[in-house]
């Protein structure tokens, strides 16, 4: 079995209720609005990952994110190889520096949170993933080759 460790941040606004939304490019399947965020790198922990790739995609500098849950993806991958790709979803509303509006993975724009839910051009798992961010579950395990979704 092969692992893949990931991570998401939602980045938002106290004030205006705005949130840093990445419209990605094609890419593995996951296009869509979606939040910043990668792969964790060899040796590195879960929170220096977190704000690194939200300084590479948004070219914030982020501080303090909080571990609000977990999304699993298991899924056969093209090599034959069942795989399970384990997404650590962040938050914060502290940053600082100047947002890139594009980068290699897309559009990065503020949308109000509330406006966001309602999109419908929002990747796969977002509506998944903001049930997490709602505080109404903590962890979703997506089996893709069964096509079903467990919530804890």
């Amino acid at each position: 079995m092969k692992i893949r460790l990931m991570n998401m941040v939602k980045i938002y606004d106290k004030n205006t209720k705005k949130v840093l939304v990445l419209d990605k490019k094609k890419k593995e399947g996951r296009e869509g609005l979606t939040f910043p965020g990668g792969k964790v790198e060899k040796r590195e922990s879960f929170e220096d990952s977190v704000i690194r790739e939200a300084k590479e995609e948004t070219n914030l500098d982020i501080k303090n994110p909080e571990l609000v849950g977990i999304i699993t993806w298991a899924y056969t991958n093209k090599d034959g190889e069942f795989q399970k790709d384990v997404g650590l979803l962040y938050e914060t509303p502290d940053f600082s520096g100047n947002l890139v509006k594009e980068n290699r993975e897309g559009l990065l724009s503020w949308i109000d949170y509330e406006d966001f839910k309602k999109m419908d051009n929002m990747s796969d798992s977002m509506p998944e993933i903001l049930k997490i961010y709602d505080r109404k579950i903590r962890e979703v395990y997506w089996d893709v080759d069964k096509e079903d979704i467990l919530y804890y």
